[in-house]
């Protein structure tokens, strides 16, 4: 029995080994290339198939291994009628398959390489992109009812929205909450979507999946070279998880754009019109308490809290659209890059400040006041109509 016992356990380990190699396997991938860790992934299993391969007669033994061991557990099973045989054999016919199989793509991995491997799988993803259609005005709205509900949107200048291609520049506000509101808010009033540049760590997570499903893609200059010359309009955030992350100490609604001049140096290469875009009222909501430093990138997870009472409306703004046509595409100077993004960042600065202005003095600013104001003219309506109401019935009566 102890010998029995010992090889069962044995089985077990190897089970286990096995399905945890060909989940990475797995993850690896269908891990989206965008990732910082498809690369790493897709060598470190690219280093283990290959020892693994070279190895005579092991993946041949290998697969043996788990039909004998299916085919025996099973036969146990039939025997006992015990329900943990029934189980080790399920799973070992179930490891037997998801192995075969990936013996099928290592070997693909082998013969083209890692680099070749994901080449390939850029060319899919630039195809995935160029096909999107981007789903219908209803369904986004649908998707967006319960934040408008709170949020109630005002804009300014909706009437400077272009139906030509443009790249829209907007700033970030504390946890990137108005991006889905700011793109549904331009489709509604414009029909146009524009295609987001989302920072690289999105892919890494599940919530990527969810960011294509809506038209964003990584924020690679060779994805916005490829949205370009499709004439499909972009919006980016220059601050990107700096803003959306930004560190209690930094001011409401700073921007924090650094140096950057990589949206300037595309607009400049494909001579795109920027429209300059601001968002206010989002960051008011919170209170900050603190940061939690992270090793990534610098980034801090910043810890704030809000109330009812701070719920208030998003307020946009859209300002007139900047030419680049006059630099006659020479993307690489560093002077005309700068003259860009600076006037860009000017331009959403001061469209911060006005909206800023106007929020302030908003009666209907936040979401208690608007549903006071919509109970009382509710209130004043239905009076209104009962006392319309008696009258006609006094005029009955004196008739």
């Amino acid at each position: 029995m102890s010998v029995l016992r010992f090889v069962i356990g044995l089985v077990d380990a190897s089970l286990l080994a096995l399905n945890v190699f060909n989940v990475f396997m797995i993850l690896s991938h269908v891990h989206p290339v965008e990732s910082p860790a498809k690369k790493p992934a897709v060598t470190v299993g690219y280093a283990i198939v290959c020892r693994v391969h070279s190895t005579p007669f092991f993946c041949t033994s290998v697969i043996i291994a788990l039909l004998a061991s299916s085919l025996w557990f099973m036969q146990d099973y039939r025997v006992s009628h015990d329900s943990s045989s029934l189980l080790r054999g399920t799973i070992s016919a179930y490891t037997m398959i998801c192995t075969s199989i990936l013996m099928k793509y290592a070997e693909y991995l082998i013969k083209l390489g890692v680099r070749r491997v994901l080449e390939i799988e850029r060319d899919v993803s630039t195809e995935n992109i160029l096909r999107f259609k981007p789903p219908s005005k209803a369904l986004m709205n649908t998707l967006v009812a319960p934040a408008r509900f709170f949020f109630n949107v005002h804009s300014i200048g909706l009437d400077r929205i272009p139906r030509t291609p443009h790249l829209f520049v907007s700033n970030h506000s504390l946890y990137g909450m108005e991006m889905p509101i700011f793109l549904n808010h331009i489709y509604q009033n414009s029909g146009v979507l524009p295609r987001g540049l989302a920072d690289h760590f999105h892919f890494a997570v599940p919530n990527g999946t969810i960011l294509r499903a809506f038209g964003a893609v990584d924020g690679t200059r060779e994805n916005v070279d490829t949205l370009m010359q499709a004439g499909q309009s972009v919006l980016v955030y220059p601050g990107g998880g700096h803003e959306v992350l930004k560190k209690s100490s930094v001011p409401r609604y700073e921007l924090m754009w650094k140096e950057r001049l990589g949206f300037a140096r595309m607009a400049i290469k494909h001579g795109y019109p920027i429209l300059p875009c601001a968002c206010v009222g989002l960051e008011d909501m919170f209170t900050p308490l603190g940061d939690i430093p992270t090793p990534y990138r610098g980034y801090v997870i910043p810890l704030a809290y809000t109330t009812p009472a701070r719920c208030q409306r998003i307020y946009f703004w859209f300002g007139s659209p900047i030419s680049t046509s006059q630099y006659n595409g020479d993307f690489e100077n560093d002077d005309f890059a700068r003259k860009v993004r600076d006037e860009t960042k000017t331009a959403v600065e001061n469209g911060i400040k006005e909206l800023r202005q106007f929020h302030e003095k908003d009666p209907n600013r936040y979401l208690l006041n608007q549903m006071n104001s919509t109970l009382k003219k509710s209130f004043y309506d239905n009076a209104d109509v009962a006392t319309d109401e008696a009258k006609d019935r006094n005029k009955l009566k004196t008739s």
